[in-house]
């Protein structure tokens, strides 16, 4: 089979790889859509900090079942998408019911082969079921909508809550969807009008650009600022923002993977009793609920804009600069087929 190995960090190589041979309790999945995520580009910088290679990437998966365990209850031919994460079952977290952030954490993609190929072995409790009525276009972005609704109640979104979202990337734009799916006012901070514009399509209210970010965010919230606030632009103006854009008592949420430094004023955090809460990856209960929200959203409204480019297989790497360009207005799927 073919697949996309990278081999080091920023040395990503076309090559053939025998295709998986599964064991008792495993699936092989014929990939159709594999997800190009900013992780992933963390993970292919060397930037990621527990990232190991060589690895095939891609945690963002959608295909269909060709081989099975005959001890699951999935079928040959069913489409899926995959729950990505290993975990060891042992450490505290896995013990306390946290086990998306185990000690020992490993994902499809960047630990283990992920889904930059043509064929991918899955684990047969990580398979998840894909609604029919979803084309197979936004059913690979199951994914992303699992972290908008994780992070979206890591923020306590509830009804009437006041949300803003900074950076309109796809996943700042897909956890702006789940924040109004769960019937929060929501609003996006981006300085890139081709990503707003794709915002405001979308139903997504942008805060002006070109004028005074703060000043934008205390006029839409009668000088109060954001019940919750999530940065996921990763920018040092977008981090220092986050406290005085939040409201007295609110939550502040950080989309960043990366293990480099930020500059952020601890000492407004505590000036305004504000709280600070991680958000990784996803529960599985919140994985489910993704989909869920992905299928009613794109049952009620348009949302086929969120992928902007399909590449083949081969040009995995042009995806990847795409990328770390910022050429691209809305997700890159690699076509696997």
């Amino acid at each position: 089979m073919y697949a996309n190995l990278l081999k080091n960090w920023q040395d990503m190589t076309y090559c053939e790889l025998p295709t998986p041979e599964i064991g008792a309790g495993e699936a092989l999945v014929r990939m159709r859509y594999a997800g190009v995520c900013g992780s992933d580009i963390t993970v292919y910088d060397g930037k990621h900090m527990t990232a190991t290679a060589p690895v095939v990437l891609g945690h963002e998966i959608l295909g269909r079942i060709e081989r099975i365990s005959p001890d699951s209850d999935f079928k040959v031919g069913e489409r899926v998408t995959a729950y990505p994460l290993i975990s060891c079952g042992e450490c505290y977290a896995c013990k306390a019911g946290m086990s998306h952030v185990c000690r020992e954490l490993k994902l499809l993609g960047i630990h283990v082969n992920g889904g930059y190929e043509q064929y991918v072995k899955i684990p047969t409790d990580m398979l998840v079921r894909v609604p029919d009525r979803l084309p197979d276009k936004l059913a690979a972005l199951a994914e992303p909508f699992a972290v908008g609704a994780h992070s979206t109640a890591r923020a306590r979104v509830t009804k009437g809550s006041r949300v803003l979202v900074i950076g309109a990337g796809p996943i700042g734009i897909i956890i702006a969807l789940c924040a109004k799916q769960r019937v929060g006012e929501v609003y996006i901070a981006e300085i890139n009008e081709k990503r707003a514009a794709l915002a405001r399509s979308l139903g997504i209210d942008c805060l002006e650009i070109g004028k005074n970010q703060l000043d934008e965010c205390l006029r839409v919230t009668d000088g109060c600022g954001f019940d919750a606030v999530i940065e996921a632009s990763g920018s040092k103006a977008g981090i220092l923002l986050t406290t005085d854009a939040c409201k007295i008592g609110g939550t502040i949420v950080p989309m960043s993977l990366s293990g480099a430094p930020v500059e952020f004023v601890l000492g407004k955090v505590s000036l305004k009793e504000q709280t600070v809460v991680g958000s990784r990856v996803y529960t599985y209960a919140h994985f489910v609920e993704g989909v869920e929200m992905l299928d009613t959203i794109a049952a009620k409204q348009n949302i086929d804009s969120l992928v902007s480019d399909i590449l083949p297989l081969s040009e995995a790497n042009r995806a990847i600069e795409m990328m770390k360009r910022g050429e691209n207005a809305a997700k890159i799927l690699i076509d696997c087929d």
